[in-house]
C-alpha cells in the first residue's frame, strides 16, 4: 500500500469524518483486502476540510512576521506572492559622538525574494522608487494622504534581496565598529535602516518598520523559467520541493497537472474580471508540511493527492466527466451516505483574509450564506470559519467560501467496489453514474479516494469513495454583498492630524509707555482627529536658523512682539494624546506695524535768554508718541531747516547761541514706530545780553536750589521761622538770628574794634547816626577847616571862651563874622581855613560843639580807632564785610569728539582765585545745565565733574551718562563750605573728565561758578 508521507491522516479524515455513516445496499461479495501490490490514493480536500478540521495552535506562524520579532533562534520567514511583512531583528548598534545612529537589521525572508515595493514606517509609507539613491527618505505619505518631510536626514534605508552572491552593505561597513565585509548574509533578504535621533522626528521612539514585499521566484513549467508569481499552483509546486517544505524531488511532480491548475489559476473569466485564484502570504518554518500544504490549497479551494509515484494536484473548478458507471461495473454492495452528521453540515460561511485592500490587516471577508440552505436546515443557521491565509482580496475570499460552501452541500456519498473499467480514472475525476434503483441516471460524482487490489476470491477490482457534485457549485453568484474597509466607527489615533487653511494676519497694541508691540494673528481649521491634544506653534524670520516655538490648545494665537518689516514664516501642526505629530503647514506674513502718524503740537512758545532760546509746547494726546523733534531756522519756512534736537517732554532748551541772535523753530510729533507727523506753523525768539532778569534768577536759583536763602531784613523778630536754619537780621538791635526749630537765635555778637585798613572809598554823611563821634574818637587836629562845612559849627556848638585867639590866625576873624553876642554863630560867618588846626585846642570842639550830621565824610580826614568813642558803632553802622567771586559758564563747551578707543580727556569748566585778608567763612556754588548729545550707535559715553580747592577734590564726583537716544539735558550743582585763612590764596575750580572711548562735545547753556568769602 502507497501512502502520502505526513498526509495520511487526510484519508482517514475523509473516509470517516467527512462522509458519516454509511448504508449497505446489495450482498457483500467478499472483503476488500490492501495486499502489498495494493494502491490507494486519497485527497486532501483543501478548504472544506479546513474548515471541518480541528485548529493547532501555531501563534500566527501561518502568516509569518506581521512586526519586527526579537529572538535568539528565530525561525526562517517564507513570502510567495505579495505580502506586507515585518522580520526578525538581527543586529542593532549605536554610533556617533553622542550615540545618535542607531543601525539596524530586519531580515524580512530566508531566501531570495524579488522586491521591495513599499516600507512603513508605523503607518507612515514612503515607496521603493520614492527613496533618494542613498538610501535618504525625503518624503513620507502618512496614514491621512498627507505628505511629511520629516525624516528627510534623518532616515536611511538600504536593501537586499537575498541573492547567493549578496555582499556586506558598505554603509553599514564604514560606519560600524563590528559589522565587515564578511557579513554577507546570503540568501536572506533584509533591510539596513540607519535612524538618527530626534525627538521630533522619532516622538514614540523607535518605529516599526514593516514592509510590501514580493516575495520568492517559482518554477513555471509552462515557460521553464523563475521568476516571480503568485499563482496558487506554482507556489504549492515550489513548497513541495523546496528544504524547508516536502523536499521532494521535482521528477516526482506531475507537471501535466501542475500545467492545468496553473492555467486554471490564472483566469479572468470571473463576473469581477479578477484572477480566479492568487496566492500571496507568508509562514515561518515552525509551520508543518502538513498544516502549511492546507493553508496553500486554500488559496485556489483546491485538492492535492498522490498517485502513481507523483503529486499531482487541482484546483476548485469544474471538469467534465470522464467516465460513465452504472450496475454492470459494480463488484459489490452499494454504501451511501445520504446527509453529513449536524456537526459536519453547515449554510453559512465567513473567516478572514489578509492583504491591500484590507490596509494588510487581518480582516472578515464578508460572509456567504445559502437562503435555500438555510431553509432545508429549518432555518437554522451553522456556520463554518474557513480562514484564508494565503488570500489577499475579499472577491476571491467569498468566491472560495461559496464553493466549498456549495460543495458541503452536495451530501451524498457513495462507496463501491467497480470492475476494472474504473482504471482509467483518478482521484479528482468527475464520473457519472446510473442506478434505477436509486433513481440516479448520470448523476454526477466526483472520485475522492480511489483504492485498487484483490479481493478473498482473488477477484481484482476498484474500491471508490464518490461525493455527488454539479457544475453548478462552481457558478459564480453575484449577491450584491460587498467588502466595507475600515467600517469600524472607532477614530484612528494615527490619521486626521492634519491642520489646513492656516491664515496670517496682522495685530499689535499700543503699551502703557506708548509702545507699540506689532503682532501676527494665526488661526487655522482644527485637525479632524478626536485625539488631538495641542497645536506646536513655531515662527521666525526668514532670514534666520532656529526657530521659536510654543503650543495652545486652541485654533487661534497672538505671537508677538514681531519687528515691522521683517519677513516671517509660521509654521503649526497638530499633536495627538500619545505624542503623534501631524505635518507642518506654513505660511509668510510681513507685518507692516502702526501706520498713523501722531497729531501735532500745540501752544509752541520760544523764549530768549542769554545765548539760549527755550521752546515749549503741549504734546498729543496720542499715547504711543515717543518724542518731538525740534526743526530750527533763520527765516519763518521750514524750506532749508535743521533739525537741531529731540526731546521726549513738552521743552527744549536751544544752546550755543549768539547774542540777540532770532531763531524760527517748527516741530514735528513722533510714535514709537517711527510714524513722523507734518511740520507745526513756526515759532521765533531771540537772544538776550547777560544782565537780563532771567540770568539774576537763573544765579539766585542756583543758591535756592542748594538749600542756601538771602537774609532778610526785619524790624522785629517773627513769630516763628519757616524752616530750620533760617536767618533774619534785626534792623532794631542790629543783630543777626538763625530758627532753631523752637527759637530765634543770635549769630552775631558785638563786632568791638574794627579795622578798616580794608574799608576803600568814603562813609556818606547819612551812614554816621547822630551823635556817633564824639570828642574821644577825635583825634587831635584831625579837624580841621577844610573838614567842616560851611556855617557847619554854630554859636550853640562853640562853648564859651573856646575859640581863643592863639586858635585864630591873626586878621582872620573879621568884625563881620561875630555877632552881636560876641560869638561866631554861624560857620559861614568863618572864613575858610581861619580856624586852623592848630587854633582850635585839644579837645575842645566836643560833641555838643557839632551840629548833627554836620560832619560828612568830607570833613573827616584820618579817623583813628581811638577817636571812636567805645560801643558806639554797631553792626547796624557797618556794611557786610564780604567778597563774592564769579566764574560764568553760560555758552561754554567741554570735551572733543572722539573715536573708536581714544584716551580721557580732562579740563576745566570754570575757576576763581582770591586771597581774603581776615579768616573767612567761603561758600561755594556751582549751578549749572548740562547738554549732551546722542551717543554713537550702540554705546554709551560719560562725563565725570569735580570741585576741586587748591587742586583738592571736595566730595565726590557728579557722574553724567548718555547713551545713542536724545540729546540729554542735566543739572550739575556743586556745593561746599570751608574756612579761608587771612592771606591765605584760594583757587576755586570746576573740573570735567571725558572718560576713555567714543564720546561727544558737550556744552553749557546755563551756569555760573561762585564762592562768597565772609568774615567771621
Amino acid at each position: 500500500m502507497v501512502v502520502i508521507t505526513a498526509l495520511a491522516a487526510v484519508g482517514s479524515a475523509v473516509a470517516a469524518s467527512a462522509f458519516g455513516a454509511a448504508i449497505g445496499i446489495g450482498a457483500v461479495t467478499g472483503t476488500f483486502a490492501l495486499a502489498a501490490i495494493g494502491l490507494a490514493t486519497n485527497l486532501i480536500l483543501g478548504a472544506a476540510l479546513k474548515a471541518l478540521s480541528p485548529k493547532p495552535s501555531i501563534a500566527g506562524a501561518n502568516r509569518g512576521y506581521q512586526t519586527t520579532a526579537i529572538g535568539t533562534a528565530l525561525d526562517h520567514q517564507i513570502i510567495y506572492g505579495k505580502m506586507r511583512v515585518g522580520g526578525a531583528r538581527i543586529y542593532d548598534e549605536a554610533t556617533g559622538d553622542t550615540n545618535e545612529y542607531l543601525h539596524r537589521i530586519i531580515a524580512v525572508a530566508g531566501h531570495e525574494i524579488t522586491s521591495f515595493d513599499r516600507i512603513y514606517i508605523n503607518d507612515s509609507y514612503v515607496d521603493f522608487d520614492d527613496i533618494d539613491g542613498d538610501g535618504n527618505v525625503s518624503t513620507v505619505t502618512d496614514a491621512d494622504g498627507s505628505s511629511s518631510d520629516r525624516y528627510d536626514g534623518h532616515l536611511r534605508i538600504n536593501f537586499h534581496l537575498g541573492s547567493p552572491d549578496q555582499t556586506a552593505d558598505t554603509d553599514l561597513v564604514s560606519e560600524s565598529a563590528h559589522w565587515t565585509n564578511t557579513c554577507r548574509l546570503r540568501g536572506i533578504a533584509y533591510m539596513y535602516i540607519r535612524m538618527k535621533y530626534n525627538a521630533d522626528v522619532y516622538p514614540d521612539g523607535i518605529p516599526e518598520f514593516t514592509a510590501v514585499v514580493k516575495g520568492k521566484k517559482v518554477y513555471d513549467p509552462r515557460t521553464s523559467t523563475t521568476a516571480y508569481s503568485d499563482n496558487p499552483a506554482l507556489c504549492l509546486r515550489d513548497y513541495l520541493t523546496a528544504p524547508y517544505g516536502v523536499a521532494e524531488d521535482t521528477a516526482n511532480i506531475d507537471d501535466v497537472l501542475v500545467t492545468t491548475a496553473a492555467n486554471v489559476c490564472d483566469q479572468t473569466n470571473t463576473i469581477a474580471g479578477t484572477t480566479r485564484y492568487t496566492c500571496n502570504g507568508a509562514f515561518t518554518t515552525s509551520v508543518t508540511p502538513y498544516d502549511m500544504i492546507n493553508n496553500m490549497l486554500t488559496s485556489m479551494d483546491g485538492s492535492l493527492w498522490y498517485a502513481q509515484g507523483s503529486w499531482r494536484m487541482k484546483p476548485a473548478y469544474w471538469t467534465a466527466p470522464v467516465l460513465d458507471l452504472n450496475e454492470d461495473d459494480l463488484r459489490s454492495n452499494i454504501s451511501v451516505s445520504t446527509r453529513h452528521s449536524r456537526r459536519n453540515n453547515f449554510n453559512t460561511v465567513k473567516g478572514t483574509f489578509r492583504g491591500e485592500e484590507s490596509n494588510w490587516q487581518t480582516t472578515d471577508y464578508p460572509q456567504v450564506n445559502s437562503a435555500a440552505s438555510i431553509a432545508a436546515d429549518n432555518g437554522q443557521v451553522s456556520t463554518a470559519d474557513v480562514d484564508l491565509p494565503f488570500t489577499d482580496n475579499s472577491i476571491e475570499a467569498r468566491r472560495i467560501a461559496r464553493i466549498s460552501l456549495d460543495r458541503n452541500r452536495q451530501q451524498l456519498v457513495v462507496s463501491a467496489s467497480f470492475g476494472l473499467k474504473t482504471l482509467q480514472v483518478q482521484v479528482g475525476d468527475n464520473i457519472r453514474l446510473t442506478n434505477s434503483r436509486f433513481g440516479w441516471t448520470n448523476k454526477e460524482f466526483e472520485v475522492v479516494s480511489w483504492n485498487f487490489g484483490l479481493t478473498d476470491g482473488l477477484d481484482l477490482q476498484t474500491q471508490m469513495t464518490l461525493r455527488e457534485t454539479a457544475e453548478s457549485v462552481y457558478d459564480e453568484v453575484d449577491d450584491g454583498e460587498a467588502y466595507e474597509r475600515d467600517n469600524t466607527t472607532l477614530p484612528d489615533p494615527f490619521s486626521g492630524l492634519a491642520v489646513t487653511n492656516l491664515v496670517v494676519s496682522g495685530g499689535g497694541r499700543t503699551q502703557g509707555d506708548g509702545t507699540f508691540i506689532n503682532s501676527a494673528i494665526l488661526s487655522w481649521t482644527a485637525a479632524t482627529s478626536s485625539f488631538v491634544s495641542h497645536y506646536d506653534i513655531e515662527w521666525k524670520a526668514l532670514s534666520d536658523s532656529s526657530y521659536s516655538s510654543t503650543t495652545t490648545p486652541n485654533t487661534t494665537i497672538e505671537l508677538s512682539p514681531l519687528v515691522d518689516n521683517i519677513e516671517y514664516i509660521f509654521r503649526v501642526r497638530a499633536v495627538s494624546i500619545n505624542g503623534v505629530k501631524g505635518a507642518f503647514v506654513t505660511a509668510q506674513f510681513t507685518g507692516g506695524g502702526d501706520v498713523t502718524a501722531p497729531g501735532l503740537p500745540t501752544a509752541i512758545t520760544a523764549d530768549g535768554g542769554f545765548r539760549y532760546i527755550t521752546v515749549s509746547w503741549t504734546n498729543p494726546a496720542d499715547s504711543d508718541l515717543n518724542f518731538v523733534e525740534i526743526w530750527e531756522n533763520t527765516s519763518n519756512s521750514t524750506v532749508g531747516a535743521t533739525k537741531v534736537g529731540i526731546s521726549g517732554g513738552n521743552e527744549f532748551i536751544r544752546s550755543n547761541l549768539g547774542i540777540q541772535e532770532t531763531k524760527y523753530y517748527f516741530l514735528k510729533s513722533v510714535d514709537y514706530s517711527g510714524n513722523t507727523s507734518a511740520f507745526t506753523t513756526g515759532v521765533s525768539a531771540t537772544t538776550t545780553f547777560i544782565d537780563d532778569d532771567d540770568f539774576a534768577n537763573g544765579v539766585y536759583s542756583l543758591f535756592t536750589d542748594q538749600g542756601l536763602y538771602a537774609i532778610e531784613d526785619v524790624s522785629s523778630l517773627p513769630a516763628s521761622g519757616t524752616f530750620t536754619g533760617e536767618k533774619v537780621f534785626n534792623t532794631s538791635d542790629a543783630k543777626l538770628y538763625s530758627w532753631t526749630g523752637s527759637a530765634w537765635e543770635s549769630v552775631a555778637a558785638d563786632v568791638g574794634d574794627v579795622n578798616f585798613n580794608e574799608l576803600q572809598g568814603t562813609i556818606a554823611e547819612s551812614q554816621i547816626p547822630s551823635g556817633t563821634i564824639t570828642e574821644a574818637k577825635l583825634a587831635s587836629d584831625s579837624v580841621t577847616a577844610a573838614k567842616i562845612s560851611a556855617n557847619a559849627v554854630g554859636a550853640n556848638a562853640i562853648a564859651a571862651g573856646v575859640i581863643t585867639g592863639d586858635k585864630i590866625t591873626a586878621n582872620t576873624i573879621t568884625g563881620g563874622l561875630i555877632a552881636a553876642s560876641g560869638i561866631i554863630t554861624n560857620s559861614a560867618q568863618i572864613n575858610d581855613a581861619v580856624v586852623t588846626n592848630a587854633k582850635i585846642a585839644n579837645a575842645a570842639i566836643t560833641s555838643a560843639k557839632i551840629q548833627d550830621l554836620a560832619v560828612t565824610s568830607a570833613k573827616i580826614g584820618d579817623l583813628n580807632a581811638d577817636k571812636i568813642t567805645a560801643g558806639v558803632i554797631n553792626a547796624a553802622r557797618i556794611p557786610t564785610l564780604s567778597t563774592a567771586k564769579f566764574d560764568i559758564m553760560s555758552g561754554d563747551t567741554y570735551g572733543i569728539n572722539k573715536g573708536q578707543d581714544t584716551a580721557a580727556v580732562s579740563g576745566t569748566c570754570a575757576s576763581v582765585t582770591f586771597t581774603p585778608t581776615a579768616t573767612s567763612t567761603c561758600i561755594v556754588q556751582v549751578g549749572a545745565m548740562i547738554s549732551m548729545p546722542s551717543a554713537s550707535t550702540d554705546s554709551v559715553y560719560d562725563y565725570d565733574f569735580t570741585l576741586k580747592i587748591n587742586n583738592v577734590q571736595q566730595g565726590s564726583a557728579v557722574i553724567f551718562s548718555q547713551g545713542d537716544g536724545a540729546t540729554g539735558i542735566n543739572s550739575l550743582t556743586l556745593a561746599h563750605g570751608f574756612t579761608a585763612y587771612a592771606n591765605t590764596s584760594y583757587t576755586i575750580q570746576v573740573d570735567f573728565l571725558e572718560e576713555y572711548g567714543r564720546a561727544k562735545q558737550i556744552s553749557c547753556p546755563q551756569g555760573a561758578l561762585s564762592a562768597i568769602f565772609t568774615q567771621t
